[in-house]
C-alpha cells in the first residue's frame, strides 16, 4: 500500500472511532445536564435546554454521517489494514475486544438518547418551549 493512502486510512479509522465514542459523550452530557432541570423547571431553564438539546442533536447527527462515511473506507480496507496485521501479531483477540467495545459504545449512546428523549418528553413543558 502507498504510504500516503496508509496514512490516510489510518486518520480515517481514527476518526471512526473518535465519531463512534461522541455519540455516547454527547448523550451522556445532555442526560448529566438534564438532572440539573430538576423536576418543575421554569419555562426558560426548559427552553434553554431545549436549544442546547437540538444543537447536540444536530451533532450527532453529523457524527453519524462521519461513522457512515469512514465505516465504508474502514469496510473496504479491513482484512488488509486491521485483520491480517494482527493476525500476523497475534492481536486478533485484542482487535475483536476493540470492535466489541465499540459497539457497546455505540449501543450506550443509542440508549441514553432514548431514555433522555422519553425522559425529556415526560417533562412539563417541554413540548411548549
Amino acid at each position: 500500500m502507498n504510504p500516503v493512502l496508509g496514512i490516510l486510512l489510518m486518520l480515517n479509522n481514527y476518526v471512526h472511532d473518535v465519531a463512534t465514542g461522541l455519540l455516547l459523550i454527547a448523550a451522556l452530557w445532555l442526560a448529566w445536564s438534564a438532572r440539573d432541570l430538576g423536576d418543575s423547571p421554569s419555562r426558560a431553564l426548559v427552553s434553554y435546554f431545549k436549544r442546547t438539546y437540538r444543537r447536540c442533536v444536530r451533532f450527532t447527527f453529523g457524527s453519524i454521517a462521519v461513522i457512515v462515511v469512514t465505516g465504508v473506507v474502514r469496510a473496504v480496507n479491513f482484512m488488509q489494514f486491521e485483520w491480517m496485521p494482527a493476525l500476523g501479531r497475534g492481536l486478533t483477540q485484542v482487535l475483536i475486544l476493540k470492535h466489541v467495545l465499540i459497539f457497546s459504545m455505540l449501543v450506550a449512546g443509542g440508549y441514553a438518547w432514548w431514555s433522555l428523549r422519553r425522559r425529556l418528553t415526560n417533562l412539563g413543558g417541554w413540548d411548549d418551549a
